[in-house]
Parts: structure tokens; C-alpha cells; sequence
């Protein structure tokens, strides 16, 4: 097979695999000259300036394939990640949602959904769509996550100390555990739990002992 491949692009898959991302793109740059309506070179170059962290490159590209690819679920889920990355949390949203009404979605669009809802300040929207979320996956620890900060937000602390306390349960060394007890702690002090509050922060700096947001909150309830 590699005797089909455009000598250049076999060029580029090599630098792909030597880590060499900005001379893959070049490469596959030159070769889109050629080929400027390559839905796989497009895809290639939006999906390299993503992990490059070129994301109005990235976005660019992708909005390239969707004109000659329209309404792809796949192209569009990956053009609302790159949006939701650049802090264009309206249009992502606009995006993820036009996802979920095409009927052809993975579970995880309502998690970006929620997060861009997050972000501008629509906590009940960013709540229902990890409810959505949880209803597929009801152990999905990012979900649960960002349930519990949403809800946090929104003032409903019990349901908020559910999700956090879930996460907790699942798993004691994925990603978001020590923030998973900071928002905990946060929680239990809206509540005017101090005690509890203390629990959590405790544990937090002993699994995280640079954590400095929860040193500080619990050397300020050591206090009072």
C-alpha cells in the first residue's frame, strides 16, 4: 500500500511518529496544494494544530472539512472541542447542541455542552446536560466532577456533596480526587459544616501536600 502514497505525505505520517508535528504539518500542507479539497489532509492539519495548540489554525481547518462535509457529527464534535479550548464557549455550546439534535452523538457531548454552559454562567443548563451525561454513564467520573461544581455554584449543596461523594467512592487516584475534596470542603463551609470542611482540606493537602488553596482553607477554620 505505501506504494500509493504521495511520497510527501508518507513523509509527514513519519514525522507524525518521530513527534515532529510542525514538519508534519508542512508537509501536509504542501501536499493540500495539490489537493486542496483532501478531507483527510484538512483533518490531518486540524487535528496537528489542535495537539500543537494552534487552535484558530485548527478551527480554521475543521470549518474547511465542513464545507465538504456538512453537519458530520464527528467534524463538529471535534470543531466544539477546539472552540470550547479557545474560550469560545457560545459557539461551542451552538455546536454541541446541533450534535445532539442530528440524533448522532457520543455521550460525552453533554459533558462539553455543560462545560461551555459553565463557563457562561448558565449553571441549570450546564446541570441538565451532566444529567444527560449521567443517564448514560452514571460512574462517569468527570461528570460527576463537574456536577458537583455546577450544583456547588447553584446553591444545592446535598446534591452537590452526592456527586462529589460518588466520584470519591469510585476511585481514589483519578485525576480530579484532591479537587474532587477541595470543592467538598467548600461545600461543607457553605453549609457552615466546618467540621467536615476540615476533613476534607486535611486530606486534600495530605494527598496533595503543594495544594495551596486547601492548606489556606483549612489553616483559616484551624483558626476561627
Amino acid at each position: 500500500m505505501k506504494d500509493f502514497i504521495d511520497p510527501r505525505l508518507e513523509k509527514a505520517y513519519d514525522f507524525l511518529l518521530e513527534g515532529d508535528l510542525k514538519s508534519a504539518t508542512k508537509q501536509f500542507e504542501d501536499n493540500l496544494k495539490e489537493n486542496p479539497n483532501s478531507v483527510h489532509l484538512l483533518m490531518e492539519l486540524a487535528n496537528t494544530y489542535y495537539i500543537l495548540g494552534e487552535l484558530n489554525k485548527s478551527i480554521g481547518f475543521y470549518r474547511k472539512v465542513l464545507t465538504l462535509k456538512p453537519d458530520s457529527p464527528y467534524i463538529l464534535y471535534r470543531m466544539g472541542v477546539a472552540l470550547y479550548r479557545s474560550t469560545l464557549f457560545t459557539e461551542a455550546a451552538e455546536v454541541f447542541n446541533k450534535i445532539i439534535k442530528s440524533g448522532k452523538y457520543l455521550p460525552m457531548t453533554y459533558l462539553w455542552l455543560g462545560l461551555s454552559y459553565y463557563h457562561l454562567g448558565k449553571e441549570e443548563k450546564s446541570i441538565e446536560s451532566y444529567r444527560k451525561l449521567l443517564e448514560f454513564c452514571p460512574e462517569t467520573q468527570m461528570a460527576n466532577y463537574y456536577m458537583g461544581v455546577s450544583l456547588k455554584s447553584a446553591g444545592k449543596y446535598d446534591e452537590a456533596i452526592l456527586h462529589f461523594e460518588r466520584l470519591l467512592n469510585s476511585c481514589s487516584t483519578c485525576n480530579q480526587h484532591v479537587s474532587a475534596l477541595y470543592h467538598l470542603g467548600r461545600t461543607y463551609m457553605k453549609k457552615f459544616n466546618y467540621e467536615q470542611a476540615k476533613v476534607h482540606f486535611k486530606r486534600a493537602m495530605e494527598l496533595d501536600p503543594s495544594n495551596k488553596n486547601a492548606s489556606e482553607m483549612y489553616e483559616y477554620l484551624m483558626d476561627l
